[in-house]
């Protein structure tokens, strides 16, 4: 008999919350990083520009927070390089129309593909798929990619200085402990181990599995999002990027998670974008920037609420937001989600049912 999980067990997750150990000090960090840029911006006049360097803070927020000073620095400059040199290409194809979709088709394929070598190759990769669908999208608006690369790796190098100047003051601090902060040894990159084992993968189905499920969706949703009406269509391919997993048993629950949690962010953010000030939606960002971390892990739900409205204003870059942006939102959410979960899903589980 099947093993089927009880609907209730999956209506009680969505709104669980995981016991983690808090890190108080990368959460004031990660808000700091994110709204720093965006200050300057609004203390100067250029919002717009604050709000692009906010991009690149978030693209390396989850880099260089373990090992020593090598494995952080190694993390964080591969993690920066790799995202700025998407989100460039993003921006220089992103006004090509069909030709920026086939691009973010063959990112993603190859992103799969690389991804499957270890830990640190796959968030990298998962950023490069996300970053370049924002990249293609940015290069829509008036700016050009050198202007958008500009202004991206600034916030990068901004959040990079903090991270590694926080790990410093802390090793400053407690010189005792110097030992203790210094953590596991963190992402290295034992290619001598993982590559051999990657490439004997590529010579089975099971190696190739998931870049072919992520790139038939992402194509999928590329067609789609010609036909849908309107500038944020692309929310359909970002949606997809974040709901087909490679652990294929977890997506219905990323989708089920994401669609909630999107429509959560619209409704309660969309209400306060709406009235509060410049310096209030700088402080918002702020608040969001240092709850995601603790989010991403403890209620995924919770976490896609919060970050619907932190995107949506990156994105719109200081432009007015309405409801009927807020509404597109949503709509393109639920339709990335079902793309996910048809062709990203679906069709591969009741294949690998039969061949049981």
């Amino acid at each position: 008999m099947r093993d089927r999980t009880p609907v209730r067990d999956h209506a009680a997750r969505l709104v669980r919350f995981q016991r983690i150990e808090i890190d108080a000090t990368r959460l004031v960090l990660s808000g700091i990083a994110l709204a720093l840029p965006v200050a300057v911006g609004a203390a100067t006049g250029h919002v717009a520009e604050g709000l692009t360097a906010v991009m690149g803070a978030l693209l390396v927020s989850s880099a260089g927070h373990e090992g020593g000073w090598r494995a952080r620095c190694v993390d964080l400059g591969a993690t920066a390089a790799v995202g700025a040199l998407v989100v460039w290409l993003g921006a220089v194809l992103g006004a090509q129309g069909g030709v920026a979709g086939v691009w973010i088709v063959a990112v993603a394929f190859a992103a799969a593909l690389v991804g499957g070598i270890g830990t640190l190759e796959a968030r990298i990769a998962a950023n490069a798929t996300v970053f370049t669908v924002i990249g293609a999208h940015l290069g829509t608006g008036p700016e050009s990619p050198r202007h958008i690369l500009l202004y991206v790796v600034l916030g990068m190098a901004a959040a990079a200085a903090l991270t590694l100047g926080t790990h410093a003051l802390g090793r400053a601090l407690s010189p005792l402990r110097r030992r203790e902060l210094e953590g596991p040894p963190g992402p290295e990159w034992p290619f001598r181990r993982s590559v051999p084992k990657w490439r004997a993968g590529l010579r089975t189905w099971h190696g190739w599995q998931y870049a072919v499920r992520l790139t038939a969706s992402m194509a999928v949703a590329e067609v789609v999002a010609q036909f849908r009406p309107g500038a944020h269509a692309y929310w359909i391919a970002l949606t997809v990027s974040l709901v087909v997993l490679r652990d294929e048993a977890a997506a219905p629950m990323r989708a089920l998670e994401r669609g909630l949690g999107t429509t959560i962010g619209v409704l309660v953010g969309g209400g306060l974008i709406g009235v509060l000030p410049t310096w209030g939606i700088v402080a918002l960002i702020g608040v969001i920037g240092a709850v995601r971390p603790y989010l991403k892990l403890a209620n995924y739900t919770a976490y896609a609420a919060v970050m619907t409205p932190l995107i949506t204003m990156l994105n719109e870059l200081g432009d007015d937001i309405s409801w009927a942006v807020l509404r597109e939102r949503v709509l393109d959410t639920l339709i990335g989600c079902a793309v996910g979960l048809c062709v990203g899903y679906l069709p591969w589980r009741m294949w690998s049912s039969r061949q049981r």
